[in-house]
């Protein structure tokens, strides 16, 4: 255990002193009150634009983190060896997969944080500026979605770690990382669409079926569905925000099982 926590603060510390990792947390500040400008341009609804801007923005760095941060640093560790490093400490495999994944989750959190707090209190100014037109408490559902859309990117760091376990470099890593994330994003939609009739009657089922299986096999990337309620101010079951925690929780925990497993059958010389 001891291991695994001196390589997590080891790797908050190798991603935190990137000047990527610096410069995202300065644009990070400062992006919630640039967002207001175009909020004000729109005539009615300004807190559930704002809250939409920042939801789709919390996607997009979200994304640069996980692909610009997370994955050079792995790609790097076991294509030029750096990972021997630590196994001879003596490190274990798995000690070293789930202290790396470790600390690419714990280093989300400073700058997760302090884009909360710059988004809540630019929250609080657009309630001052523009009463009647952005409810009260939207800082507050905007930090209980944000906490929840987090999860299934700690879904997907883990898929990275399963790719990266078997991928040869960071080109592979990064082919097969994007594709999984195109799929988690295509996919539902298309699946909607055959669910329409017309749709439905030109498709054999069969190709329904293979879209339903591969989707149950990746995480629900978009969380459209909370990010949809809380920017109107639905109240989400407390029963499906439970469900929902504990499928990517358990999503996470089994594919970074199945990463150490293969990781552990590499050859590494």
């Amino acid at each position: 255990m001891s291991k695994s926590l001196s390589l997590l603060l080891f790797s908050m510390k190798e991603i935190s002193n990137q000047r990527i990792y610096q410069t995202l947390l300065a644009i990070l500040i400062i992006i919630p009150w640039l967002l207001l400008i175009p909020t004000s341009l729109f005539m009615m609804d300004l807190g559930k634009v704002f809250m939409d801007m920042l939801f789709t923005f919390l996607h997009l760095w979200l994304l640069i983190y996980i692909f610009f941060l997370a994955a050079p640093l792995l790609a790097r560790d076991i294509e030029m060896g750096t990972c021997n490093m630590f196994l001879t400490l003596p490190m274990s495999r798995a000690e070293y997969l789930w202290g790396r994944y470790a600390g690419v989750v714990a280093t989300i959190l400073p700058i997760l944080l302090a884009y909360l707090i710059s988004a809540v209190l630019a929250f609080e100014f657009a309630e001052r500026t523009w009463p009647g037109y952005v409810l009260s408490g939207s800082g507050v559902q905007f930090t209980y979605g944000v906490l929840l859309i987090l999860l299934p990117y700690l879904a997907l760091t883990a898929v990275l770690f399963f790719i990266a376990s078997t991928a040869t470099g960071l080109s592979e890593t990064t082919v097969f990382l994007f594709s999984v994330w195109l799929l988690c994003w295509s996919i539902p939609p298309v699946l909607g669409a055959m669910q329409e009739q017309n749709v439905a009657a030109k498709n054999p089922p069969w190709i329904e079926s293979i879209l339903q299986f591969i989707n149950q096999l990746l995480p629900d990337i978009s969380s459209s569905q909370i990010s949809l309620h809380l920017a109107h101010h639905i109240p989400l079951e407390n029963m499906a925000v439970i469900a929902y925690c504990i499928e990517h929780l358990a999503y996470s925990s089994l594919i970074m099982i199945v990463a150490v497993l293969l990781f552990q059958r590499r050859d590494l010389g």
